[in-house]
């Protein structure tokens, strides 16, 4: 006989429901408040996106990163735009073959210093996409300055990167990451003032990571002030606004399941949460964790990228731009926590 599993699960308790919601006054707000409703409220002004116009609706790049040299076409072929290359045996092998003007390469810096690939002849391919320098506290004017110079005649690439690990593995809320990307804005600005670099012209240069979490509705939220407060840190600093590349990327810090392929469900939420946010780029991490001597299997990122293309070809969620604009409560969370996160930022500069 067929199991019904909904039998396993206990009947609705209306009286439990009643104190359960009773009781949400104790929960913890993290230093911004998350109101049900609001009587009065002005809309959240969803600032415009790096990857297109408002009026191209809601695109966003498709990630995935790369292990192996079989491993690049198979990605290509199954709709992969931003290869994201860190291994550390990669060189120009692993691209031939590839059309260089269709795709984005997210190239990390260690593979210029360890001689694996070469900076002049991965341009002369045609190289678009980034090489981010992670911006932390411990990085230095000599760092930045080294990293500058190799890609000061590459002003296409993005080469700036803020958000290099997650937040909450480091025990950190939505506010507390977000006043850390304007403190680490304001140590990089420092460099740059300081160095020969035109600051107007490497501001075009930034990448923010965030990474994304099953918690639906707070990530939006969190997305759309993180964009919001770099127009809001441009204007503190009299500089001319401008639009910012946002990479997200799905956080594995809250799988809970012992079975891997449950981490799916996490996973489809925290992609769905990125996309409605209004990331640039997306990668979508493999439901299994990989380690140093076993990548994933091409099955696991098989269903990483399908979760993305049912969201745009089967939901359709690439043609609206901001799709969450207008909603009372999101618009409020948005304003709630770039409000707190401004505050705390400006109270740390004190």
């Amino acid at each position: 006989m067929a199991e019904i599993r909904w039998n396993s699960f206990p009947a609705f308790d209306p009286k439990k429901w009643r104190t359960a919601v009773g009781d949400s006054s104790s929960l913890s707000k993290e230093s911004w408040d998350r109101p049900i409703w609001s009587p009065v409220h002005t809309p959240f002004v969803f600032p415009p996106r790096c990857i297109a116009a408002p009026s191209e609706g809601n695109p966003w790049q498709l990630q995935e990163s790369i292990h192996s040299s079989n491993q690049v076409l198979v990605s290509l072929l199954n709709g992969v735009v931003g290869l994201r290359v860190g291994a550390s045996d990669c060189d120009m092998t692993w691209f031939d073959g590839v059309h260089m003007n269709m795709v984005e390469l997210h190239v990390e810096p260690k593979l210029f210093h360890t001689n694996r690939l070469d900076v002049h002849q991965l341009l002369k391919t045609g190289w678009r996409g980034s090489c981010g320098l992670d911006i932390t506290s411990t990085v230095g004017s000599a760092q930045m300055n080294d990293h500058w110079q190799m890609l000061e005649k590459a002003p296409h690439l993005r080469i700036w990167r803020f958000g290099a690990f997650d937040h909450r593995s480091r025990g950190l809320n939505l506010m507390e990451a977000l006043v850390e990307h304007c403190l680490l804005l304001d140590h990089w600005l420092k460099w740059a003032k300081a160095s020969d670099a035109v600051v107007e012209d490497e501001l075009n240069r930034m990448v923010w990571r965030w990474w994304t979490s099953a918690d639906v509705m707070e990530e939006v939220a969190g997305l759309r002030a993180l964009r919001a407060l770099w127009s809001r840190w441009l204007a503190a600093n009299q500089l001319d606004n401008r639009t910012v590349w946002i990479d997200a990327v799905t956080s594995d810090v809250t799988f809970r399941d012992d079975l891997e392929t449950d981490h799916l469900i996490d996973l489809t939420a925290a992609s769905y949460a990125a996309i409605i946010g209004g990331a640039d780029g997306l990668e979508t991490m493999p439901h299994t964790k990989p380690t140093s001597a076993l990548p994933p299997d091409e099955n696991a990122l098989r269903w990483a990228r399908n979760i993305q293309h049912l969201m745009r070809e089967e939901a359709g969620l690439h043609r609206t731009f901001d799709p969450m604009g207008g909603s009372r409560i999101m618009d409020l969370w948005s304003s709630n926590l770039l409000d707190a996160a401004w505050s705390a930022y400006l109270e740390s500069k004190l």
